[in-house]
């Protein structure tokens, strides 16, 4: 079990602290709203992970065996949505400090994962790869959700807090039209998880 958890803390690692959706709108509610107030949306985002990680592990992806055509529809409309997001990435301005903006709250961080195609890929990945799937299904899919909040606890709030710091430092300038539209070329690669 140790070498299934280390090997487990790796990836998960590795594939939360990479660019994709959900890091991008991280990046940008940390340069518009600071870490601080962003807190309960970040909270929001790493507990819909979970709305992943249990319905994997107590076996959906047999029930979408059977349903092809769902699976299709769902990676449709995920990747509409990545599409969609980084459109508007590209076009993203770093508000001023006198704009007021509504600050995203836990609530509106829950579909964020369940609409991501990277997240169900790393999550599958996961149980596939880095469990011992010998062990009864409860201890490993805790075993998987605990990594995972975990994981997102550090990598979602240096996200938010790095949107932060773009903010003292590009905000205004053209680097920060540069910065915007390769974040959004990095969400779309993202999308690259669709097609394996």
């Amino acid at each position: 079990m140790d070498n299934y958890f280390l090997s487990l803390v790796f990836f998960a690692s590795s594939m939360v602290a990479s660019p994709g959706p959900a890091n991008m709108i991280l990046l940008v509610a940390g340069s518009q709203y600071g870490l601080r107030k962003s807190l309960p949306f970040v909270l929001g985002i790493i507990t819909s992970k979970q709305f992943i990680i249990w319905p994997i592990g107590f076996g959906i992806l047999t029930f979408f065996d059977h349903f092809p055509a769902l699976v299709v529809f769902i990676k449709s409309v995920s990747c509409i949505y990545i599409v969609w997001l980084a459109w508007k990435l590209s076009n993203f301005k770093i508000a001023n400090k006198s704009i007021s903006l509504k600050v995203p709250s836990f609530f509106h961080g829950l579909p964020v994962h369940p609409t991501n195609p990277k997240a169900w890929a790393m999550v599958s990945v996961s149980f596939a790869n880095y469990t011992d799937l010998s062990q009864p299904s409860f201890s490993i899919t805790l075993m998987v959700a605990l990594v995972f909040i975990i994981v997102q606890l550090v990598f979602h709030i240096l996200w938010c807090y790095f949107g932060y710091q773009l903010k003292q430092r590009v905000q205004g300038t053209t680097s920060e039209i540069w910065l915007m539209r390769t974040l959004s070329m990095l969400m779309l690669a993202s999308l690259i998880v669709l097609f394996l």
